[in-house]
């Protein structure tokens, strides 16, 4: 692994011929990486972990959490463990290590619980994996990554102590330095809420003008009475992805993926074209004969669906809608999110997702069970799923899931039908057809 790619791949593409690369190119410890030899040890002993046991000896915890947390605090990186390094300074990387970490893969997933029990307060992005090895028993180099946190300054331990990355040193912080970095995540945090507040503010518009303006002339034909619901789900980075707007329409990573149910609130996915420029990213516009949505991307990575789903008639109603027909929306809002993650190589950037339901007036939901359908009276009014945050892409499936408890939890009912979240299927298969075409 070249250094440029420990730091940008998806960490789970990482494999053994990255850690040879890593190696040949003499990677050098910086600011936003660290080399380790082994698992730390008291002076004279060795780590139980390497030395056939089942559990983290204190240092070897202590040691990867102050490396953890001083990158956390200052611009994010990763440390390789494992790896032999040179004796001048700054260290690089020249060969494995003597003695490789045993069952590295076990060993990765205690890192993972260590850190994440011991450093405070918890980091929206923290990956540990291990890579074993060809030839090996299980012996192998573990990776640990975190990014800029939104969340800094973090410590670890009782009382906790806190460091950040100076050079290729973990250093303790100065009050000088906790100043700096309340500053700079108090400023994240109100960059989030004005692009949220924006994304609020272009629903709002939309629904200002009604659903029959809004539709225009590819939209649904809606007689003056025929109710709606509106819908709006937005992801921000909690950093600017700096991506150029000129190139969000062509590129392929903006295919949406197509639910697999080949149907959702907001359209059925799988555009290509259509983008039009706008103030800060594109805009593509949506239409059926039961929606409209715009779909707006944006230069700094913000994902953004809004649009109407025209209630239908079913049995003797006119003001019917089938609730699993949203959360499908969650997901190609998360899958786009993801693509444009990867797109400007920026695994480590936590994501915000929120979701707005918006019922006007008298709706009823169609409720699948067993032979027969029951039809649910909703409430009217205005809900807010969220914001929730996204940092390990592991992790996104229980935020799915939260979000589709909660918009079914926003219609006075509990989840009968749940949606599947299939996204590492999709980046797969989006991923093999990029890969087909260069």
């Amino acid at each position: 692994m070249t250094l440029r790619r420990l730091l940008e791949a998806p960490i789970a593409d990482l494999t053994f011929a990255d850690v040879e690369a890593l190696i040949l190119e003499e990677a050098e410890e910086g600011l936003r990486f660290e080399l380790k030899r082994d698992l730390q040890a008291n002076s004279g002993q060795v780590d139980p972990w390497m030395s056939g046991g089942k559990k983290l000896g204190g240092p070897a915890r202590d040691g990867l959490a102050k490396e953890v947390v001083a990158l956390a605090n200052a611009y994010g990186g990763a440390i390789v463990v494992g790896v032999d390094e040179t004796d001048d300074h700054p260290k690089r990387a020249r060969g494995l290590a003597p003695t490789l970490i045993p069952n590295v893969i076990e060993c990765a997933e205690r890192v993972q619980q260590a850190l994440d029990s011991l450093i405070d307060p918890p980091l929206p992005v923290l990956e540990v994996r291990g890579i074993e090895t060809p030839d090996t028993d299980g012996g192998g180099v573990l990776v640990i990554r975190t990014g800029a946190s939104t969340r800094a300054p973090h410590g670890y331990g009782r009382p906790p102590l806190a460091y950040m990355r100076r050079g290729s040193r973990s250093e303790p912080m100065t009050m000088r330095d906790l100043q700096s970095v309340l500053f700079e995540t108090r400023s994240r945090g109100e960059r989030i809420t004005a692009l949220l507040e924006q994304r609020r503010a272009a629903l709002m518009r939309m629904i200002g003008k009604g659903a029959i303006d809004a539709a225009g002339a590819d939209g649904p034909r809606l007689g003056a009475a025929q109710g709606v619901i509106w819908f709006r789900c937005t992801l921000v980075p909690a950093e600017d992805l700096q991506l150029r707007a000129d190139d969000l329409g062509r590129l392929g990573y903006l295919i949406r993926p197509q639910p697999q149910s080949g149907y959702a609130a907001l359209g059925a996915g799988q555009f290509h074209y259509g983008w039009q420029p706008r103030v800060g990213g594109i805009e593509a516009i949506d239409s059926g004969n039961r929606h409209t949505a715009r779909w707006f991307v944006g230069d700094q990575g913000v994902v953004d669906a809004y649009g109407f789903l025209a209630l239908d008639t079913y049995k003797d109603r006119d003001d019917v809608f089938d609730p699993v027909l949203f959360p499908p929306v969650v997901f190609e809002v998360l899958a786009m999110g993801e693509r444009l993650r990867r797109a400007a190589r920026r695994p480590e950037v936590e994501l915000v997702i929120e979701c707005e339901l918006n019922i006007p007036g008298k709706a009823c939901a169609v409720v699948a069970g067993g032979r027969m359908d029951r039809l649910v009276d909703v409430p009217d009014g205005e809900t807010r799923i969220g914001p929730y945050r996204l940092g390990n892409i592991e992790d996104w499936a229980r935020t799915y899931t939260e979000i589709q408890r909660g918009l079914w939890a926003a219609l006075g009912l509990h989840v009968v039908q749940p949606v599947a979240f299939n996204l590492e299927e999709w980046l797969a298969e989006i991923e093999a057809q990029q890969g087909g075409r260069r």
